[in-house]
Order: C-alpha cells, then structure tokens, then sequence
C-alpha cells in the first residue's frame, strides 16, 4: 500500500474543496440562459460563431459596428435583416452568408435584439457642448464631417454608426493604440489603415505619410498636406512601418477630461440620430 506524502495529500484537499465550492457558487447564481427564449440561445451560437470577428462577443464593435443601439443602419425589420445577413452590404465590410439559413436568422435577430436591452450605450457627455470641442481642437483640419473639413484622417460624418463609445474615447486620448482596419473583403481585409509610413527612394528622397493601398509590387501614401503618391517598390531604398505611432496627435493633456467626454458624445451622436 502507498502512502500519499503529505503536501501532496493537503494539496489534493484544497482542489477537492474549491471544486465544491464552485459547484455550490454555480448552484447559487440564477441561470440567465435558463429564462431566455430557445430562439435566443440558438441565435447567441450563431452570432458567437459568426459574428464575433467584427462585431466583438458582447456585440459592442470591432472593426464592424456595434449593434446594441436603437436602430441599426440597414436594418427596419426582419426581412431587411435577413437580406443583410445573407447577401451582405456591398461596400462595406459585411459580408454574403449563404451557409445562415432564414431559420438562422430569425434566432440571430431575437438574439441581437435582446442584446440591445441589455447595457445600452448611452456617452455621459454633452453633444452640444462636444460640437464646440470639436471646433476649437482644430478636428476639421484633418477630418471632414457633414462635408466640411480636410481628408488626412477618416471620415467622421457617421463615425457613431460603426465605432462604439470606448474606442471612440481611446482614439481622442490614444490615437496610436488600435488603428481601424479595413473591411474590404476583396482587397486587403484587416489591412491597417492610416498606419504612418517614411519611404526614401533610390534617389535619396524621404517622404513621410500614411499608407493608403499595398501590394506586393507597389504602395501609394498621402502626406500631412494631402499630397498623393504611388511608388513602385523596386524604386524604393527602404519602407518604414511605423506601427504604435499615428499622425494624429494625442488629446489627452490638450482637453480636460469634461471636454473629451462631450466630444465623445458629439460623435456618437453622429450615425445615432
């Protein structure tokens, strides 16, 4: 007969002991799965399957939109809803699902809905008072909105349409933390965007700016003045990525945390009328 030594013997104890006491937390908490709809948790396995990559687990955005909001932008009803999911939105990132049935999408869309009760967003600042910010911490000389403004950086007219509160906050404080991607499916899908590159050509010239296209034979930037260029890579010397850095520079000590907190309600408002 073996004899168990003794740390080894306390040691078995203690996981049989927390084991247990798992056992009797998980018997404690309700089950929230138990009291949703059958419709509902098949829906949760399909999203988690299919829709994470862009949407993220809890729905709230990645590189695709977040869906817990009041209205979704091609979405009114069932039937458009369906027609989204299965043949896509053409220029967008969003792609034709032809392996979802309409079965699929009836639980996908309980599913979506129920998640929009469930910890809506709603950014603590004042949009008013964020238009104002937005004006005098100069966001117009690189970004257009409504039509107004220059074109270094994205678009910001519908920005709260495709980018949650949080990463709205981080790209005002944290510019270089997370860099959008691309959600061309057909030409370079997860491609960062606006990632600041410096090139010198064979001649010795350096230019520095952000990559607007890529392939395997040739890139095209545009600098801080909104000059294009496009370059054979056999002209090159050298192509510098420099990945964690950004154009834009970072606002977190030029506003007051009030104020970021009205912008950032100013352009979640926008995409969220």
């Amino acid at each position: 007969m073996y004899r168990i030594r003794q740390p080894l013997f306390y040691i078995i104890i203690l996981i049989a002991f927390a084991a247990c006491d798992n056992n009797n937390k998980l018997n404690e908490l309700p089950s929230v799965a138990a009291n949703l709809p059958d419709s509902v948790l098949e829906g949760k396995k399909t999203f988690e399957a299919s829709c994470v990559r862009c949407h993220g687990m809890d729905a709230s955005g990645l590189t695709g939109p977040s869906l817990k909001r009041p209205k979704l932008k091609h979405v009114s009803d069932i039937a458009s809803f369906i027609n989204v999911v299965e043949f896509g939105i053409a220029g967008t990132g969003m792609p034709s699902n032809w392996a979802i049935t309409d079965t699929d999408c009836h639980q996908l869309y309980a599913y979506i809905n129920y998640l929009k009760n469930q910890g809506k967003e709603t950014p603590k600042g004042d949009s008013a008072a964020g238009r104002k910010v937005y004006a005098s911490a100069g966001c117009a000389s690189c970004h257009i909105m409504n039509g107004e403004g220059n074109s270094i950086g994205p678009e910001l007219s519908e920005i709260g349409a495709s980018r949650n509160a949080a990463y709205l906050k981080q790209a005002i404080i944290d510019p270089a933390a997370t860099l959008p991607e691309s959600t061309d499916i057909d030409n370079g899908y997860g491609f960062s965007l606006y990632l600041p590159i410096k090139i010198i050509t064979n001649d010795g010239t350096a230019i520095t700016g952000l990559r607007i296209n890529e392939d395997t034979y040739s890139i095209q930037l545009k600098d801080a003045a909104n000059n294009y260029y496009s370059f054979n890579k056999d002209e090159l010397k050298s192509v510098e990525k420099q990945y964690g850095q950004s154009l834009m520079p970072s606002f977190k000590t030029k506003l007051s945390d009030k104020e970021i907190e009205n912008l950032v309600a100013f352009l979640y408002k926008s995409g969220n009328q």
